[in-house]
């Protein structure tokens, strides 16, 4: 257990929470090994945990079925605005090797999961950048490359969704979204781009991704399903 490795992203915990784990520490009367994390890692008002290591890796009985008190979830990544608010509040950005494929789309892609429409928005804006790669390798190769034929669909109709929002009923956030999720700028270098505070970009982001939110709710309306993921 001493030699377990907990890394920074996200964990489920036995009960169905997502939580996501910041960093480690030391305890200073101890030197007990301690994981930091959060519950609310989008949440203005952000709150920060502690939890002996010892404590977050044990198993645990439930229906007489053993297991982790916190799994990982690698499938699930922290957004860039994520990193941005840790480093806010005194938290080093997460270190990751480094993938020469992601940009060319190479990485598997895997459709949004989320519970609600708001979470579904910011995912698909989050990930656009590589769900776009990933659209346009697939196209070019003629073949699925890291996701399945029923995926790809599912791809292309948010990809397709979005761009006609962007054009119609969310034309006014088209030059935002240009420069923040497909040329990649960060909240902080936008706002010096145009000579604005951080909190009149977050205030302009959380427009936005209400706007789509209630969009991603009328196409499902729509079409007569259910994208998001029960809870």
């Amino acid at each position: 257990m001493a030699d377990k490795r907990i890394y920074a992203g996200y964990y489920r915990r036995y009960d169905g929470k997502v939580v996501y784990v910041v960093t480690m520490a030391k305890d200073a009367d101890t030197d007990e090994d301690v994981v930091i994390w959060t519950p609310n890692v989008y949440s203005e008002k952000r709150a920060y945990y502690t939890m002996s290591k010892r404590s977050f890796c044990e198993y645990i009985l439930i229906d007489s079925v053993r297991q982790p008190k916190f799994k990982r979830q690698t499938q699930m990544r922290a957004s860039a605005s994520a990193m941005e608010n840790f480093e806010e509040d005194g938290f080093l950005r997460p270190t990751r090797k480094t993938n020469t494929h992601t940009e060319d789309g190479y990485d598997n892609w895997y459709r949004p999961s989320a519970v609600s429409y708001h979470e579904y928005a910011k995912k698909l804006c989050e990930g656009y950048r590589f769900s776009w790669a990933k659209y346009a390798l697939c196209v070019k190769e003629k073949r699925y490359i890291g996701i399945s034929k029923e995926d790809f669909r599912e791809l292309k109709s948010d990809l397709l969704f979005l761009k006609n929002c962007l054009k119609t009923v969310l034309s006014s956030y088209s030059g935002y979204f240009e420069e923040r999720f497909v040329k990649g700028l960060s909240i902080r270098k936008y706002a010096q781009a145009h000579g604005l505070n951080r909190g009149s970009v977050d205030h302009l982001q959380r427009k936005f991704v209400a706007s789509l939110a209630h969009a991603l709710k009328e196409r499902d309306e729509a079409d007569g399903r259910n994208r998001l993921r029960t809870k």
